[in-house]
């Protein structure tokens, strides 16, 4: 009898247990629901402050310099005119409602960014993280954080090429290019921004003497790593000149070197100056980087 009066009480507790959880946490609310219809608002450029207190605080990739709800409203329209269109995606939402030990309440939403870019038509997909606090049903805290990075790179291409001359535009143009050929694994693209005998260089070794060369050289990389991708993360153009840091990522499901696929996924880093003939053709590439961090990553590296 004892016994059963202990498992009887346990019950109870657990079951208390799970209904005060419950009570603690959802993912559907009207709390959730006046967040939906904030991000819709946006996304439709249909902008609202009924749905934050008057007093509530906006924070973006911050913890200071709060802005007020009008503030944030004139936040969203400034950066519109950066994009010919943006705006969240109905796909990979996540919404929560939780409400904290304090008793304060708060909905967190995960969701998926996509915008392009009015100045050069470039797209760009971000992972974004809101939340927010509520109070009598209205918003009195936002919190949103993101990765700014490709977009402010991006704005800050198109602001210098601004103040580029005919020749540099002319370069930075072929480099766009360049890079497109090499993430579409375009070699006609590629080799008709060549001059017929086009130089390539790898830590001062010549690798390349001409376009075909150049074609073989992105085969090796290609059929090692079919998903192969080329990031550009700073470039500068001076005269004839383009000089490119860059990211190479992919993922080793082919022979490398006579080398089995490790199904590694590989990342380095380099940097490339770009020559440029008169009429606006590619003769000559520099490229340096660290060859040995490469065949560390696929385990290839010669031991010491």
């Amino acid at each position: 009898m004892k016994k059963s009066s202990i498992l009887i009480f346990t019950a109870i507790l657990l079951m208390g247990c799970q209904q005060k959880a419950a009570e603690r946490y959802t993912q559907q609310s009207p709390q959730i629901d006046t967040v939906k219809k904030l991000l819709a608002n946006y996304t439709g450029k249909t902008y609202d402050t009924s749905m934050y207190a008057d007093t509530a605080k906006t924070y973006y990739n911050s913890i200071g310099n709060p802005m007020s709800p009008a503030e944030t409203i004139a936040y969203h329209q400034q950066n519109d005119a950066n994009y010919s269109s943006r705006g969240f995606l109905e796909e990979d939402q996540e919404y929560e409602m939780a409400i904290t030990d304090d008793g304060k309440t708060w909905v967190n939403a995960w969701l998926h960014w996509k915008g392009t870019l009015a100045g050069n038509g470039q797209v760009v997909d971000i992972p974004i993280h809101l939340t927010y606090q509520f109070i009598d049903g209205k918003i009195v805290r936002e919190y949103g954080y993101w990765d700014p990075t490709e977009v402010v790179l991006a704005l800050q291409k198109m602001e210098a090429e601004k103040s580029m001359s005919v020749e540099e535009k002319t370069v930075q143009s072929t480099v766009d290019n360049i890079t497109k050929a090499w993430n579409a694994n375009d070699k006609a693209l590629m080799a008709s921004h060549m001059t017929s005998d086009f130089i390539r260089t790898e830590n001062g070794n010549i690798i390349a003497k001409n376009p075909q060369e150049y074609a073989g050289f992105m085969d090796i990389y290609f059929e090692a790593f079919p998903d192969f991708t080329v990031k550009i993360d700073k470039s500068s153009v001076q005269g004839n000149k383009a000089y490119i840091y860059w990211t190479c990522t992919g993922t080793n499901t082919g022979k490398f070197m006579d080398n089995d696929p490790t199904d590694k996924k590989i990342m380095t880093h380099g940097f490339s100056v770009w020559t440029l003939d008169r009429d606006g053709k590619c003769e000559r590439e520099d490229a340096f980087y660290d060859k040995m961090v490469l065949l560390e990553q696929l385990g290839m590296a010669p031991s010491i």
